[in-house]
């Protein structure tokens, strides 16, 4: 068990949150009960996720996609009242680390993955992504480890190479960097959403394009992030997965 103020100050301090530019506040974003025992992780806070950590009965529930956004309307009306309220209620604790769980190099969607998957050289690709490289694979097998990985169906915008082995990273709604992966000369490109454009920039750049989807791509943080704080602090920790396919 831990505090609610230990637990905070840890997070922030690992996930280096001062040191962050963001669309939203990250960190602690509604205060529940001072001591926390166990937590949950889900990519969004979405009411179903919210509910799902009432009937699981934990202290904390982290997220990639947090509460409060810039330019998002702040007023507690309609869905945006009902997780709040479901919050406050239960004593959930509710924090979210948006890009600092892109970008970390131990705990974060990118890097993480990388390694995961076995690539080498690894470097910083567009600050928030990782470049690499891997063992030459045929385009098929490289796309079977992809969706295996991620456990979610590849949308593939083809390039030219029959083997794949120069790879960058961005997760989640990154499709327009494509760009930067095509300057860079990688062999393919991987990310979580995509958008028409895609798919001629890939044919006529020769780069190959993958979108794994925008939340399975993000699940990597906060499972990790998760399976960090249960280990530091002896927390029961669980995961709540979300069946959107985007």
């Amino acid at each position: 068990m831990i505090t609610l103020q230990e637990l905070c100050t840890y997070t922030d301090e690992l996930l280096d949150e001062a040191a962050n530019r963001d669309y939203c506040p990250n960190g602690l974003q509604v205060e529940g009960k001072h001591k926390v025992s166990s937590i949950a992780t889900a990519v969004s806070a979405s009411l179903e996720a919210i509910e799902k950590a009432k009937e699981l009965g934990v202290d904390a529930l982290f997220v990639h996609h947090g509460l409060f956004w810039k330019n998002i309307e702040p007023r507690l009306q309609g869905p945006l009242k009902a997780k709040v309220q479901t919050l406050l209620d239960s004593g959930i604790s509710l924090f979210g680390y948006h890009l600092p769980l892109d970008y970390h190099k131990e705990l974060g969607n990118n890097w993480r993955a990388a390694k995961a998957m076995g690539w080498d050289n690894l470097s910083e690709f567009e600050d928030l992504g990782v470049s690499g490289t891997i063992t030459p694979l045929p385009l098929a097998d490289f796309t079977q480890k992809l969706e295996e990985f991620y456990n979610h169906k590849a949308h593939h915008a083809p390039g030219s190479a029959e083997q794949i082995e120069s790879v960058a990273l961005i997760s989640g709604g990154s499709h327009w960097s494509l760009k930067e992966a095509i300057a860079e000369g990688f062999d393919a490109f991987i990310t979580g959403s995509f958008d028409e454009p895609m798919w001629q920039m890939a044919k006529e750049s020769k780069t190959h394009f993958f979108a794994l989807g925008h939340s399975a791509t993000e699940e990597i943080g906060v499972r990790a992030l998760g399976e960090h704080l249960a280990e530091k602090f002896g927390l029961k920790a669980t995961f709540i997965p979300s069946d959107n396919p985007f």
